[in-house]
Order: structure tokens, then C-alpha cells, then sequence
């Protein structure tokens, strides 16, 4: 009870800011914002696994945004093999060749930033492009996901009997992801309008959404339990840290992107 109600005070005093930040930020600052919220999920990341050379490699992830800012796809693409390059560049330009272990060691340092990059700087940066098209389309994803995450935990909390995907996070449930989608759908179905949808269209949207969401939040579960932590820091009371906030942005932010962009442009 204790842990929930610092959840529930934590959420009150951040939820407005975040929503504020979202709605309110011009594009460019919007920009540095999120690139805050990487560098910050992104070290998140490097420390719970462990890697050495965490602010090497840190850097190497961070710089990922700029070619992606700059609309060069390709170079962003490039710099994912380059990337890896510079750091054994530099990893051999300290001597690091000869610590023992020294094999483990990089290929854990290239297989953690090759995840940053792919699954924490690309996602973030869709919310950006969100925000370039409409600029109240990456708060109704920010309400959306709110809404589905509230709708799992009270849902499952209440009839969550069977185990979904019991090794890796045991709390959930299908009924939790029943009540994960329900919230999704209501949140889509309201800005139905604005997202320029129909309304089954919209319900069906939602869905996705709330599942794709889910799974986010199951793939981070994952580098959890592989790294035997049970959050990615103490960040936020109650919630854990940026990368246990961010997960459910990691699948459906492209998703949404590339939905108005592709099936609705």
C-alpha cells in the first residue's frame, strides 16, 4: 500500500508537467526534451546492465538523434555500423585489447548500444515526428498510454487470474491486457476526431495500441530479469525510472507514426 501511494503522488505531481511539456514545447524544444528523456533512459540502460565504458558509449547512442533530426535516414542506418566501429577504435586506442575478459566486454558494450539506439533513441524520436504533423498527436498517445497502463493495473488487480507471461513478469495477466486495451480504445475513441479516424476505426486502432503497448512493457521485463533488477532505477517513487516510463512507447510510437502517415496519409 505504501508503494502504491507513492505511485499515486508521484503521478499527480508529474502527470501535469509531462502533459504540459507535450502539449505546450515549440518542435525544436520538444526536441531537446526528448533527447533529455534518451540520454536519461539511455544511462538508465547502461547501468543496470553493467557495461563498462558506460559514458563512452553513452555518447556514441546519443549522437544517433542527429542524423535522425536531420531527416537523413541513410546516415542514421550508417552510423548504426559505424557506431560500433569507433568504439572498438577507442577501446583499443586506450590498450584495451589486453584486460582479460576483454571479448565479453565488447561485445556486451556493442549489444547494449545497438539496443539504445534501436529501441530507445529511434521510438523517442517518433514523438517527435508525431508532434511535427499535429502537435496534440504525441499527447494523445502520452493519454492513451496513461490510460491503458491505469486500465491493466486496476483491471488485473481486481480479476487478473490467469498468468500471461508468468517467468518473465509475473503480475500480469490476460485480464490485466484486456483492461490495457479497453483504456487504449477509450482514449482513441475520445480523440477520434483529431486523429482523423472513424469510430470502429478508432476502436480497432486502440486495440493495437493497448497490445503493442503491453509488449513494450514485456520487452523491457525481459533486460529486467536478464539483468536481475527490479526497475531500471529509483528515478520516479513508485515507478521505477525514465526506461520503465518509456517502454510502452518503444512499439507503438512508430506504429501510430507510420498508421497517419501511411494508411491515413
Amino acid at each position: 500500500m505504501k508503494e502504491f501511494k507513492k505511485r499515486v503522488l508521484a503521478g499527480i505531481c508529474l502527470a501535469p508537467l509531462i502533459a504540459c511539456l507535450f502539449y505546450f514545447l515549440p518542435l525544436k524544444w520538444f526536441f531537446l526534451f526528448l533527447s533529455l528523456v534518451a540520454l536519461l533512459a539511455i544511462f538508465e540502460g547502461m547501468t543496470m546492465t553493467g557495461v563498462k565504458e558506460r559514458f563512452l558509449l553513452l555518447l556514441l547512442a546519443v549522437i544517433s538523434l542527429i542524423p535522425l533530426y536531420q531527416k537523413l535516414p541513410a546516415l542514421y542506418l550508417l552510423w548504426l555500423v559505424l557506431s560500433p566501429v569507433v568504439y572498438l577504435f577507442v577501446k583499443f586506442l586506450r590498450g584495451g585489447s589486453t584486460q582479460q575478459g576483454i571479448n565479453s566486454e565488447i561485445m556486451k558494450g556493442i549489444n547494449v548500444m545497438l539496443l539504445c539506439e534501436v529501441f530507445i533513441v529511434l521510438p523517442i524520436f517518433y514523438l517527435y515526428l508525431l508532434k511535427e504533423i499535429n502537435r496534440y498527436f504525441p499527447l494523445i498517445l502520452l493519454f492513451t498510454l496513461w490510460a491503458s497502463d491505469t486500465s491493466a493495473y486496476f483491471v488485473g488487480k481486481a480479476f487478473g487470474k490467469r498468468p500471461l507471461v508468468p517467468r518473465i513478469s509475473p503480475k500480469k495477466t490476460y485480464e490485466g491486457l484486456f483492461g490495457a486495451i479497453l483504456g487504449s480504445m477509450m482514449v482513441i475513441i475520445l480523440s477520434h476526431r483529431v486523429m482523423g479516424v472513424g469510430i470502429l476505426e478508432s476502436v480497432l486502432l486502440g486495440g493495437i495500441i493497448g497490445m503493442l503497448a503491453q509488449i513494450g512493457d514485456v520487452f523491457e521485463s525481459v533486460g529486467k530479469r536478464i539483468c536481475d533488477v527490479k526497475d531500471s532505477s529509483s528515478l520516479i517513487p513508485g515507478h521505477g525510472g525514465i526506461l520503465d516510463r518509456i517502454d510502452s512507447f518503444i512499439f507503438t510510437a512508430p506504429f501510430v507514426y507510420h498508421y497517419l502517415t501511411g494508411i491515413k496519409g
